[in-house]
This record gives C-alpha cells, sequence and structure tokens, in this order.
C-alpha cells in the first residue's frame, strides 16, 4: 500500500533584493543576492512519529532549480531540514519539523566568500541590478506520495540559522523553482520523487549599471 501526505501546503512570504555599494566612493548600487523565505509543511506530531519510526523518514529535502531564457534548467543544489524529534522509552516521538527555510541566491562575482563581497570593484564585471523580483504561481496544496527509498547522491547542505547561499551565476534573470521530498538524511535517501511546489520565484528585471569609476581597474583595487 502507497503513502500519501496530503493537503501540503508551502508559501513563498518574502522575497527581497540584497544591495550592493560598489566604485571608488560606493556611488554605484548593484545588487549582491536575492533572499527569500519558503514556509515549510505542517505535519501532526502524529504524523511526524509514524514517519520517522516506520518509515525511516526523519527530515525534508528542498532543492533548487532555475530556469533561465537559452538555457533550460538547472540544478543549483539542495538542503535538508531534520525533524526535530526526541526519544522517549517507546522510541523516537516527532516534535516538528522547521516552520521555514530562508534561500540565498549570490551572482557568481559575490558568491565566493565575504573577500570577494568586500572588492570595490566586483570581480567577472559584475554590473547587473535587479528591478523586479516577485513570488508567481498559486498557493494551492498538493500531495506527496511516498514510495520506495533511493539514494540520493548529490551534497547537500545542512539547514542552519544563516540563509542558505546558492551561486546563480552571472546571470540572475528568470524563474526558480522549489521541489521538496520526504528524505532520510542519515542514510541519504529519498523517499519520493520530488514535487515541484505551484509558487516559485520569477526575476524579470535586470539591467546593467555603468561603473565609470571602475572601468580599467582590477577588481580587488581599493
Amino acid at each position: 500500500m502507497g503513502l500519501h501526505i496530503e493537503d501540503v501546503q508551502m508559501n513563498i512570504p518574502h522575497s527581497n533584493e540584497i544591495k550592493w555599494l560598489v566604485g571608488k566612493n560606493k556611488e554605484v548600487e548593484l545588487t549582491q543576492s536575492v533572499v527569500f523565505v519558503i514556509e515549510m509543511p505542517k505535519l501532526k506530531k502524529d504524523d511526524l512519529h509514524y514517519l520517522i519510526e516506520h518509515k525511516g523518514i526523519n527530515a525534508w529535502i528542498v532543492r533548487l532549480i532555475a530556469q533561465k531564457r537559452g538555457y533550460g534548467e538547472q540544478d543549483l543544489g539542495s538542503l535538508y531540514a531534520p525533524f526535530r524529534s526526541r526519544r522517549t522509552i517507546r522510541g523516537m516521538e516527532g516534535k516538528g519539523a522547521p516552520g521555514s527555510i530562508t534561500m540565498k541566491i549570490f551572482y557568481a562575482a559575490s558568491y565566493p566568500s565575504e573577500r570577494f563581497r568586500a572588492f570595490i570593484c566586483p570581480a567577472f564585471n559584475h554590473d547587473k541590478k535587479i528591478s523586479s523580483i516577485n513570488a508567481e504561481g498559486s498557493n494551492d496544496s498538493f500531495e506527496i506520495s511516498v514510495g520506495q527509498a533511493v539514494p540520493y547522491q548529490e551534497r547537500s547542505q545542512l539547514i542552519d540559522l544563516n540563509p542558505s547561499a546558492f551561486n546563480g551565476g552571472n546571470l540572475l534573470a528568470g524563474r526558480y523553482y522549489i521541489e521538496i521530498a520526504p528524505y532520510d538524511h542519515e542514510k541519504k535517501m529519498i523517499h519520493a520523487a520530488f514535487k515541484r511546489i505551484p509558487k516559485y520565484i520569477e526575476i524579470s528585471q535586470e539591467e546593467s549599471i555603468a561603473m565609470k569609476s571602475c572601468v580599467g581597474q582590477h577588481p580587488e583595487m581599493q
């Protein structure tokens, strides 16, 4: 018999551009990254206990898919959010899963490190400014069908207090989809095919901004 998790709801209630002042006098405003919040599914304690105890499911795994014009779809990476649980005399008791997670998509010029983000003139000739970012799609509920567990070979980040960072490349304009699956983070097994949620992020307007004080300058020039 198959197992179905019904009436799953996920939303993207907040999205924002992270600004980046660059140039010799910090006179130019570009975009460093975009950040958005994803509300995670809410499960009853009894259901969590059943998933942990009888199915070996102890986390959600969420992956980020970019769809850019001319590039098709690209898997930018994934992160997993463990269920909070505690041991009891009878075994594991589910207490809940994270209520939300935060993702941050960087431009390649600012992704590698804080050192790159400190450059007065950005690396890789970055000159982009995002003027439109919105959460699109619907808040309709959906269903996740739990099936046979299969290995998940890709490396996944553990969610923590800081936004999980992803490298969006030199251009960010496009659509960003969220996909979710039930996961055993100890054995690195997913228990269902990834399900794409109805809500997505769309970056529809991106423009180049002139940086006269950076013409001919090395990006690390202070």
